[in-house]
């Protein structure tokens, strides 16, 4: 266990795209380019709107922006070509302050998970090219909860399976909808923002914002 500014930390959730691998912006480029190919322009603010979000949620969001006409599962099918063909002949780009962080946590015996929206065919690839599969006791993934972030299923289920209560469950998340889906639960949800920072709410919601990885494992290890 970890003791930190009146915490008991048990256990530790990590969300995966944009905390744990730099992919929201490898995202972003090919939404724009898959959308383009099929004749729409995607809008930077929309593209925004997209980070953290479930398929649900994103197809959801691409009808209120653009209507129905928008051919949602055509261009998220050329994506994801377009992701897979990437990622056949690049590394994995892991945010700074990672490794060391996942390191300090195994040292302290601090169970640890990973709790994505993302769908499991694309996630456990990246795990396993990573090398970090290993180092978790599970992951948990869109498809295998009935309503992902913001609603407080995934870190429920997460808890309870890494054999804590919530309240001694860390978890390490980006985007609004995560930390929303954190506080939810009656985790501690901290915050690395990657592509979208926290407003006021979610400020509120957080325990803790820090500007990357390496400032998390500097909190964490300041009592230790």
């Amino acid at each position: 266990m970890i003791r930190v500014d009146g915490y008991e930390i048990k256990a530790v959730a990590f969300d995966m795209d944009g905390l744990m691998f730099d992919t929201e912006r490898l995202a972003q480029r090919l939404w724009t380019e898959a959308s383009a190919a099929a004749g729409w322009n995607m809008s930077p603010e929309v593209l925004m709107s997209l980070v953290g979000q479930s398929k649900p949620s994103g197809m959801r969001l691409l009808a209120e922006a653009y209507g129905l006409r928008f051919p949602y599962e055509a261009i998220r099918t050329r994506r994801l070509a377009m992701e897979a063909e990437f990622f056949k002949d690049n590394d994995v780009p892991l945010k700074p302050g990672l490794l060391e962080l996942v390191g300090f946590l195994k040292t302290r015996g601090i169970p640890m998970a990973v709790a994505t929206s993302t769908q499991r065919y694309r996630v456990l690839p990246l795990f396993v090219k990573s090398g970090l599969l290993d180092r978790f006791s599970f992951l948990l993934c869109g498809d295998e909860v009935t309503r992902t972030k913001p609603f407080p299923e995934m870190y429920l289920k997460t808890a309870e399976r890494l054999g804590t209560a919530p309240a001694e469950c860390l978890v390490l998340e980006d985007s609004p909808a995560g930390i929303a889906a954190a506080y939810t639960a009656g985790a501690i949800p901290v915050m690395v923002p990657d592509l979208v920072e926290p407003d006021g709410a979610t400020r509120k919601k957080a325990a803790r914002v820090f500007g990357n990885l390496g400032e998390v494992l500097g909190w964490l290890a300041k009592t230790a």
